[in-house]
C-alpha cells in the first residue's frame, strides 16, 4: 500500500513537472529568483507598514481622548507612509521586470521553434492562429508573470500579516469579518473554472479571425477581382460575431463572479460596526481598538477586490500559456536525432528512389508516390515531367525533406536521406518552387538571405539568371524594395529572383520545380543553358528541374515521367520523343501550340 503511494505521489510530481506553469517556472521564472525574492522580501516590508499603521492610528486616537501629546504617534505614521512608497516602488520593480524579461525569451524560443517545424506541422495549423499565439498570447503570459505573480504575492502576504494583526485585536471580530469574504471566495471559484474554458475559446476565436485577415489580405487582388468583398465580409461577421458571443459571457461571468469580491468587503464592514461598536460601548474594546481593526480592514479589502480581476489574468494567462507550449512542445521531425550523418560538400551528390511510396500525413489513405524507383548519377541534370498531381513536386519535396520519406526509399552517395543531418544537408541544397515567396525587402536581400549578403555573389546570381536587364528599370536597382510576396514584380522576375536566390547558395544539388514557367522561350533557353554548364563544371551540382515545358528539358541528361505517382518512362528528351507515349504526344501538341502561336505573331 506504501509502495503503492509512493508511485502515486511519483507520477502526481512527473505530472505537474510536465505542465505548462512548471515548464514556465523551470525554464523562465526560475533564472530571476533572486529579483522574485527580494521583489517578495520588500512585498512583505509593503505589507508589514500597511498593516502597521492602522496600529499607531489607534493608539493616537486613544492618545487624543485622554489628551495625551500626539507627535510621535504621527511621525511614526508619516516615516512610515515614505517607507511605504519607497519599498512597494522596489517591490513593483524586482517583480514586474521579470515578467518582461519572460516575455522576450519566451517570444525568441517560439519563434525558433517555428523556424524548426517542417512544412507538415504548417500545413495542419492555421497561420493566423500561430500569429495570434505568438503575439496576444504571449501578453497575456508577461500580464500573468508579472502583474499576476506581484499580486499573488501581495494577496498572500496582506491575508497572513493583516490576519494576524486583526486576531490579536479580536478573534471574534476577525471571525465575523471573514465568513462574508469566505462566503464570496466560494462564489468566485466557481467563475474561475468558467473563465478558463471561456479565455480558452476567446483565444481561439482570436485566432481563427487573424487567420482570415491575413488570407483575405495576402488575397486581395482575388477579392476585389472577383467583387467578392461581401462575401469575405459576412465570413469576417460570423467569426466576429462568434467572438463577441464568448467575450460578452466572459465579460458576464466576470460581472457576476468578481464583483462578489466587493460586496463581501461591504457586507464585512457593515458587519464590523455591528459587532464591534457594542463591543466598544460595553468596555471590551477601546475606540482605537475599532479604528485601527477598521483601517486593517480597509488595508485588508483592497487586495481582496483586485483579487477578482488578478484571478482573470491569471486564468486568461494560463490559457494563453497552454496555446504556447502547445507549439513550443510541437515534435521536430528530424528521425535522425542530434547525430545524423554530414556528408562531404563540394561535389553534385547521387541520388537512389528505392520503391519510393508516400502519402501525405493529412490524408494518408491517398498515395501520392507508388513505387517509384530510379538512380540519380552525381552531377548529372535530372528532368521530371508530368502533368498536373503526378507526383512531380511531392518527389522534389522529399528529396529536400521538407517531408520524411520512408526510411530506405531515399538514398544520397548510398546512404538513406533520414540519416542525414536535417541542417547539413539543406546546407547542400537550394530549391526553388513553383512559387516562390519573396519576402517585402530589397531585391538584394531576397537573393541573398544572409546578413550581410555578399553583393559579388549576388550579381553573378542575377546575371545567370537573366535578370541584369529587369534591374536596370527597377528605380532602384539592387536596393528596390519588392513589395509583399514580390507583387512588384512580374510573375517572370518573382521567378529569376527566387532562381538567382537558388544558384547563390552555390550548393551541391538545386532543385527547380517549374520555375520557368512565366518566363518566355528566348529566356528559358538562355536560363535551361546556363543550368545545364553549371551542372558539366569540374565542381559539378546534380540538378533537379520539374516542368510542364518540354523545351526546358532538352539538355537534362535523363528525363522521368510520372503519371498518377509512377514513373511510366524514363531516357533522354531524343529517346523520349522517338518513341510513344505521353512525353511525345505532349511534344508534338506544345510544338504544334508554338507554331500556332508564332504564326499568330506573324500575322499581326
Amino acid at each position: 500500500m506504501s509502495a503503492r503511494g509512493d508511485l502515486s505521489t511519483k507520477q502526481q510530481r512527473a505530472g505537474f513537472l510536465a505542465t505548462p506553469i512548471a515548464k514556465l517556472l523551470r525554464k523562465y521564472a526560475w533564472r530571476y529568483r533572486w529579483s522574485y525574492l527580494a521583489g517578495g522580501a520588500f512585498l512583505w516590508l509593503t505589507n508589514l507598514l500597511a498593516v502597521s499603521i492602522p496600529g499607531e492610528i489607534g493608539k493616537a486616537v486613544d492618545a487624543l481622548r485622554v489628551s495625551q501629546p500626539l507627535g510621535g504617534y504621527v511621525g511614526a505614521i508619516a516615516l512610515m507612509g515614505l517607507a511605504l512608497i519607497g519599498v512597494r516602488t522596489l517591490s513593483r520593480i524586482l517583480i514586474f521586470n521579470p515578467g518582461r524579461h519572460v516575455e522576450y525569451h519566451l517570444r525568441r524560443d517560439l519563434f525558433s521553434r517555428l523556424l524548426k517545424l517542417q512544412p507538415s506541422f504548417y500545413a495542419e495549423h492555421q497561420r493566423g492562429d500561430i500569429v495570434s499565439r505568438a503575439a496576444n498570447d504571449i501578453s497575456w503570459v508577461r500580464t500573468m508573470v508579472g502583474y499576476g505573480g506581484l499580486q499573488i504575492i501581495n494577496v498572500t502576504f496582506a491575508v497572513i500579516l493583516t490576519g494576524w494583526k486583526m486576531l490579536a485585536l479580536s478573534p471574534r471580530l476577525t471571525l465575523v469579518v471573514l465568513l462574508p469574504v469566505l462566503a464570496g471566495m466560494a462564489v468566485v471559484q466557481w467563475g474561475i473554472r468558467k473563465l478558463f474554458h471561456l479565455s480558452l475559446r476567446n483565444q481561439e476565436q482570436l485566432g481563427e479571425i487573424s487567420e482570415h485577415v491575413l488570407g483575405s489580405i495576402q488575397g486581395m487582388a482575388t477579392i476585389q477581382g472577383f467583387v467578392a468583398e461581401d462575401a469575405f465580409t459576412q465570413r469576417f461577421e460570423e467569426r466576429n460575431q462568434s467572438w463577441l458571443r464568448t467575450g460578452m459571457k466572459l465579460a458576464l461571468v466576470r460581472a457576476i463572479a468578481l464583483p462578489i469580491l466587493v460586496l463581501a468587503g461591504g457586507i464585512a464592514m457593515f458587519a464590523l460596526l455591528a459587532v464591534g461598536g457594542p463591543l466598544v460601548l460595553e468596555g471590551r474594546l477601546t475606540v482605537g481598538d475599532l479604528a485601527a481593526f477598521t483601517a486593517l480592514l480597509t488595508v485588508f479589502l483592497p487586495p481582496l477586490r483586485s483579487l477578482g480581476w488578478m484571478l482573470s489574468v491569471l486564468q486568461r494567462g494560463r490559457a494563453a500559456l497552454d496555446r504556447i507550449f502547445e507549439l513550443m512542445d510541437a515534435p521536430i521531425e528530424r528521425p535522425e536525432g542530434d547525430e545524423g550523418l554530414v556528408l562531404e560538400r563540394g561535389k553534385g551528390p547521387s541520388i537512389e528512389f528505392r520503391d519510393l511510396s508516400f502519402a501525405y500525413p493529412d490524408q494518408p489513405e491517398q498515395m501520392v508516390l507508388e513505387n517509384v524507383s530510379a538512380r540519380i548519377d552525381p552531377g548529372a541534370v535530372i528532368g521530371l515531367f508530368g502533368r498536373t498531381g503526378s507526383g512531380k513536386s511531392t518527389l522534389l519535396r522529399l528529396v529536400a525533406r521538407h517531408y520524411n520519406p520512408p526510411p530506405g526509399s531515399v538514398l544520397v552517395d548510398d546512404h538513406d536521406v533520414t540519416c542525414l543531418d536535417l541542417d547539413a544537408w539543406r546546407e547542400r541544397l537550394a530549391m526553388v518552387p513553383q512559387r516562390p515567396f519573396l519576402f517585402s525587402e530589397s531585391v538584394a536581400a531576397n537573393v541573398g538571405l544572409d546578413d550581410p549578403p555578399s553583393p559579388e555573389r549576388i550579381d553573378r546570381a542575377l546575371s545567370m539568371a537573366a535578370f541584369n536587364t529587369d534591374l536596370e528599370v527597377l528605380p532602384h536597382g539592387l536596393q528596390t524594395v519588392v513589395g509583399e510576396r514580390g507583387i512588384m514584380l512580374s510573375g517572370g522576375q518573382r521567378q529569376r529572383v527566387a532562381l538567382a536566390r537558388g544558384l547563390y547558395r552555390q550548393g551541391d544539388l538545386l532543385i527547380l520545380d517549374d520555375v520557368l514557367s512565366a518566363v518566355d522561350h528566348e529566356t528559358e533557353a538562355e536560363l535551361v543553358a546556363t543550368i545545364a554548364d553549371l551542372a558539366r563544371q569540374p565542381q559539378k551540382l546534380t540538378v533537379f528541374i520539374a516542368s510542364h515545358r518540354l523545351s526546358a528539358l532538352q539538355y537534362a541528361d535523363l528525363i522521368l515521367v510520372l503519371e498518377r505517382g509512377r514513373i511510366v518512362d524514363q531516357g533522354s528528351h531524343r529517346e523520349l520523343i522517338s518513341r510513344k507515349g505521353v512525353y511525345r504526344d505532349t511534344w508534338d501538341a506544345q510544338r504544334r501550340r508554338d507554331a500556332v502561336g508564332g504564326a499568330g505573331e506573324v500575322a499581326s
